[in-house]
């Protein structure tokens, strides 16, 4: 097991690797940079926004301005914004709990009601319950979530007035925000739980214990669902990371603050550095999680060994 972990996590470094190179490339070939996001509209001249790009290393080459940025990631250092002058780790510290308060907060709604929803459609396949909760789990994939949060927000901030409409607070702040994030994932896992479920739930140890006497329920709970979770943490793992990359759009809709709408704004003033830690801590999250699920199947299936 250890040595498979140790293996997984020295993986990591080359796929951050990758992630750095494409984030800096794709940066690097959009128009203009953060000097012209600065200066645009205060009326410097030429020469003026030359000398400040020169004295940010933004004339340079882009193997050597990728070097400078891999030397200053390698001694631990997020660098500074290019355009606040703050540190960038800084920056990232003050909105890092409200998008993971924002992004668990999705992950306990999508998983407290998509695998209950799953469970009952598996075991009343083919009724009422199963089509609808199959229309519910369809109308989830298909429903944009910046669509879904205006829709929200005409409904229960503006109709009814029970929520707000936008900002970051307490539980009545978060409330729309992560139903909204979070309802994606409620059709997903649902789909998944009760697609696992039907395949499991006939098998031959399923009828052996029910051939016992056991109670409906604990064959369902005790038996089938362990076997059928494999696939539902697999899928939990990857919705984690699709609703940190998620939370961009909703924390937008909802004006919340987060390293969502701190990445909107670096993107938007061509702030390097910003916006290449925001994204790799979003890859780093996800490489991460999506370990700790593969080291949970061994827990759920002793079956499972790593070598």
């Amino acid at each position: 097991m250890w040595t498979y972990i140790v293996r997984r996590l020295l993986i990591v470094f080359p796929v951050m690797l990758g992630v750095a190179f494409m984030v800096f490339s794709a940066m690097y070939l959009i128009p203009g940079d953060a000097v012209d996001a600065m200066l645009r509209d205060t009326g410097a001249t030429a020469e003026a926004m030359a000398r400040l790009r020169a004295q940010m290393g933004l004339d340079q080459p882009f193997h050597v301005q990728f070097l400078r940025f891999l030397m200053v990631l390698a001694s631990g250092d997020l660098g500074r914004s290019l355009v606040t002058g703050r540190p960038v780790a800084d920056q990232i510290a003050s909105q890092l709990p409200a998008t993971i308060e924002l992004t668990l907060a999705a992950l306990a709604i999508a998983i407290l009601i998509g695998v209950p929803l799953g469970v009952v459609a598996a075991l009343r396949r083919g009724s009422w319950i199963d089509t609808s909760s199959m229309i519910v789990a369809l109308v989830g994939v298909s429903m944009p979530n910046f669509w879904l949060g205006l829709l929200f927000i005409l409904f229960f901030s503006l109709q009814l007035g029970w929520f707000p409409a936008s900002g970051t607070g307490g539980l009545r702040y978060l409330v729309l925000p992560a139903v909204t994030l979070g309802f994606s994932g409620v059709a997903i896992i649902a789909r998944i739980t009760r697609s696992s479920l039907l395949e499991v739930i006939n098998a031959d140890y399923v009828r052996t214990a029910r051939s016992k006497g056991l109670k409906p329920r604990t064959v369902v709970l005790k038996h089938a669902m362990r076997n059928a979770m494999a696939s539902v943490m697999t899928v939990v793992g990857l919705q984690f990371g699709a609703l940190l990359g998620g939370s961009v759009v909703v924390e937008t809709v909802f004006g919340r603050q987060g390293l969502g709408s701190l990445t909107v704004g670096a993107i938007q003033r061509s702030d390097l550095p910003l916006v290449q830690a925001t994204v790799m801590l979003a890859a780093l999250a996800f490489v991460l999680v999506n370990l700790l699920v593969d080291v949970s199947y061994s827990l759920l299936d002793p079956r499972i060994r790593y070598a």
